[in-house]
């Protein structure tokens, strides 16, 4: 049976200037370059949720008729699901509620 060739990971261009940053970071670090990547497009992608998250926030906001009925949904629906999980841990913590919150303008903590 022949042995099998592993496929070589796919190749990404980068600027010389670029790519000379990231082997400094990754000598600096201690990880390898591929490590270093993953993690900031994972740190990007994060980044890009919220910002698209806000942008819907502030399009909600913008129209005062379909805040208020957002606000009203989400007055009607806090804390009244009687799912029977009330002995369950939260699923954020309140340092996390606070953080969500103030990102978004709400202060007001449960």
């Amino acid at each position: 049976m022949a042995a099998m060739k592993r496929p070589s990971p796919p190749a990404v261009k980068l600027k010389p200037a670029t790519h000379e940053k990231l082997q400094k970071l990754a000598r600096s670090e201690d990880r390898p370059m591929g490590e270093i990547i993953t993690e900031l497009v994972d740190r990007y992608e994060d980044e890009r949720f919220w910002k698209e998250l806000d942008a819907s926030v502030e399009a909600l906001r913008a129209d005062p008729v379909a805040w208020k009925g957002y606000q009203d949904e989400i007055r009607f629906f806090e804390g009244g699901s009687m799912d029977g999980l009330e002995d369950e841990e939260p699923y954020y913590s309140p340092e996390e509620e606070d953080a969500i919150r103030a990102r978004h303008g709400r202060t007001e903590s449960r």
